[in-house]
């Protein structure tokens, strides 16, 4: 097969950038390799759905930038191709009296970053969400939405298709052989490589010379499901201090239909697909990661590794519940039994800082791009983040 760009990967980035990449080179040809027999089959299909404002993520970081216009362009998207968006906004609480001075800076972040954030007292929060505990002072923000992830992926991936993009499913990048790209489906020689591979895109990098000073530490999401009827939630709920660093923590999100899930509880995927149990298992993947894990608590210093035992450790069920009780009244334990599909993310860590990388990663060259580190809100940021690619490969003089 020959073909001008090669993207592998039919994330959400990896479809986004392909269509981004039609657009603006219409005589080109796009093609989109993905090792599963469909498009949304690992983060972009099983993320909670939250459309991310743009408010909490530090006004010089790339989250920060795509978030805002992403929301507004996946918003818009979703409209004019009759998906529903749940428009339920989010609600931004203090728990005590320590949290108030973060809400004053997460105000000031917002409006750094262009993001419209409304003051709310007890009684105006109470009528936004009867159920939040809110001490004192709360924000709400307007824009803060939900959508299906699933039908979202299915309609980009059939414009990318009307567009021209050619997709090969159950294709899997194998290697690199000089100007050449040897698949699962035989050997394809493409005049410019886009790596979108998501769990995998840092060691498609490393082949490429690019990701030199990361390891992959893949994360597990998992969020509980309320059986309580749609409706018993008006609004996402997240807590200041939770919003206030590089990650967000526990909060209650929306789906399309309204029905509320809690969490995300986190902690390592001993290899990169651990969705359940010792499916899949991979020895030597799990050696490395565990290898990663232990270096990031062990060697970035005792504030990391205490973050990371806070993290990862104590039972997942009970440490949401007592979190989600913390968010809103009524959180009881009988609601909450069941778990949505988890989630893995592919998380960096810095080998010379031991820190988990905050932000998105983007190298490259005038042969291949590499998209790394695409975590949370990544669905969320996936239009402006496609666009931004294509910037980058054409400055490298594609």
């Amino acid at each position: 097969m020959k073909t001008d760009f090669l993207v592998i990967g039919a994330s959400v980035t990896g479809i986004n950038v392909a269509r981004e990449l039609k657009q603006r080179f219409p005589d080109n040809t796009v093609a989109v390799i993905d090792k599963e027999n469909g498009c949304a089959r690992h983060s972009s299909g099983r993320n909670s759905g939250m459309l991310d404002a743009g408010f909490s993520w530090p006004a010089d970081s790339l989250k920060a930038r795509f978030s805002r216009l992403g929301n507004q362009q996946l918003t818009q998207y979703c409209e004019s191709n009759r998906i529903p968006v749940n428009k339920c906004g989010e609600l931004v609480i203090a728990r005590d009296e320590d949290e108030l001075s973060v809400l004053d800076d997460l105000q000031r972040r917002a409006e750094g970053n262009g993001v419209k954030m409304e003051q709310a007292d007890p009684r105006s929060a109470r009528e936004i969400e009867p159920r939040a505990r809110v001490c004192e002072q709360a924000l709400f923000s307007p824009a803060s939405a939900a959508v299906d992830p699933v039908a979202v992926m299915r309609q980009m991936e059939q414009d990318a298709r009307d567009a021209g993009v050619r997709f090969y499913y159950a294709t899997s990048y194998l290697r690199k052989a000089g100007d050449e790209y040897i698949t699962t489906l035989g050997t394809v020689q493409a005049g410019y490589v886009v790596n979108c591979a998501g769990l995998y895109a840092d060691r498609i990098a490393q082949e490429f010379g690019f990701a030199a000073n990361f390891r992959l530490l893949p994360l597990k999401h998992s969020y509980l499901e309320s059986s309580d009827v749609p409706g018993a939630f008006r609004t996402h709920i997240s807590a200041a201090a939770d919003l206030s660093g590089s990650y967000p923590g526990v909060h209650i999100a929306l789906s399309v239909d309204g029905k509320a899930r809690l969490g995300p509880a986190v902690k390592p995927a001993l290899w990169r697909e651990q969705y359940h149990g010792a499916e899949g298992f991979q020895p030597f993947e799990m050696s490395r990661v565990v290898g990663v894990g232990l270096g990031q608590m062990f060697q970035g210093g005792k504030e990391i590794c205490k973050a990371c035992l806070q993290r990862f450790t104590g039972s997942a069920h009970s440490r949401l519940l007592s979190a989600g009780n913390r968010l809103a009244r009524e959180i009881r334990a009988g609601d909450y039994r069941d778990w949505a599909r988890p989630e893995i993310q592919p998380q960096l860590v810095n080998t010379e800082t031991h820190r988990m990388v905050s932000d998105f990663v983007i190298e490259g060259d005038s042969k291949s791009m590499h998209v790394l580190n695409t975590v949370s809100p990544v669905f969320t940021c996936s239009m402006p983040l496609a666009q931004h690619v294509c910037d980058q490969i054409a400055a490298v003089g594609r």
